[in-house]
């Protein structure tokens, strides 16, 4: 989760700090900070001593549906700090803040709102968060613009879509900063069994540590859709991306350093399907749940190509197309069918920025041979 995300980066500056909720559900790293980790270690089995515990822990760290907890009756904390505030709607935001004397709310408006199923409760204002309320009052709002993320090529792209070029890395190590893959030279035979490695750009693009951004254009394999009951899929790209994802691991890449996205879950089910034959270990997921995350590696599947241009509701919110491109810190590789994706003006306008830069590779023969061995 988000939380976690940041007791990561937290846990590596040595300060103490309790964590509030299931155990199964918190990073396995975190685990040790959690309040059913430390009764277990320190033996507290009784009310007095559990109450030394909450009220000795200068940092308490939940979701915003954790308020719940007993701590929250028995201590006022100086500050509430509420990450990810403009995805989080405003009841279950103000919850939180009634338990400290001054607040601070972190997001990015620009990013998803709010997920209002109910189309009538959006007509009303319920996807509008708290946070994008209270930005309206420019006295109270400082504008963060240094990043720590991505590198200087992906951060070029949300650059470009969303932010006006007011994005700046935080520093040259963050700027420059490239993929590892230790042991790419021993898998460079096993790509040349699917096509010459140095006569193919696309393999060179997509491995190249050098090259942080790469889009791979299916429009000539072809990929084309599927939409049935259970939603819309694409066979071709999911079988691009396990292939493309065995190599990184091979590679020498972690499991757990890379990154699926795609929007549609029935999507995300035929990668899983084909990563548990081969792989696992690597987290699939949509644009949606990815967002306060990040991975050193993150491939994306736009999954629509079809020959009337419908890219799909999900597909039309700029919002989430910022998201998705902005998960990455090292290495960010999309696939999708140009023509289609051309059909929506933010997609339109990332594809015209992407061939500018000669970031788009177009595959004729190779890719059948590919798809046809796979």
């Amino acid at each position: 989760s988000a939380v976690d995300n940041i007791l990561l980066k937290l846990a590596k500056f040595k300060i103490g700090f309790l964590r509030l909720g299931q155990i199964q559900k918190v990073h396995p790293a975190i685990q040790q900070f959690t309040e059913q980790e430390i009764c277990r270690s320190k033996s507290i089995k009784s009310l007095a001593l559990l109450e030394e515990l909450y009220n000795s822990q200068l940092i308490v760290a939940t979701t915003c549906m954790g308020i719940n907890h007993p701590i929250f009756s028995r201590k006022i904390f100086d500050f509430c700090i509420v990450d990810e505030a403009s995805q989080i709607s405003q009841p279950i935001c103000l919850g939180p803040l009634f338990f400290s004397r001054r607040f601070v709310l972190v997001g990015d408006h620009q990013q998803l709102p709010p997920l209002v199923l109910n189309r009538e409760a959006r007509a009303l204002g319920m996807s509008e968060s708290l946070f994008k309320r209270l930005e309206q009052n420019k006295s109270a709002v400082v504008q963060l613009t240094v990043q720590y993320r991505m590198n200087s090529k992906i951060m070029s792209l949300s650059n470009k879509l969303t932010y006006e070029g007011k994005l700046e890395c935080g520093s040259d190590k963050v700027a420059n900063a490239v993929i590892n893959l230790p042991h790419f030279k021993d898998v460079k035979l096993e790509l040349e069994f699917y096509a010459d490695y140095s006569d193919n750009p696309w393999l060179m693009g997509v491995f190249e540590p050098n090259n942080p951004v790469c889009f791979l254009n299916t429009d000539k394999v072809p990929a084309p859709e599927q939409v049935e009951k259970g939603g819309v899929s694409n066979v071709t790209e999911a079988k691009l991306i396990v292939f493309l994802t065995s190599i990184f691991v091979k590679a020498g890449c972690s499991p757990s350093d890379i990154g699926i996205i795609a929007p549609y879950r029935q999507q995300l089910k035929i990668i899983n399907d084909l990563l548990a034959r081969s792989i696992g270990m690597v987290e699939v997921n949509t644009v949606d749940k990815y967002q306060g995350r990040d991975k050193s590696i993150v491939l994306v599947s736009f999954v629509r190509s079809n020959k009337d241009g419908t890219v799909g509701e999900l597909l039309k919110d700029w919002r989430r197309l910022n998201v998705a491109i902005t998960r990455a810190k090292h290495k960010l590789i999309l696939l999708g069918c140009v023509p289609s994706l051309n059909c929506y003006p933010p997609l339109e306008k990332l594809l015209n920025h992407l061939n500018s830069e000669k970031l788009i590779s177009f595959f004729f023969c190779i890719w059948s041979h590919l798809i046809a061995l796979l």
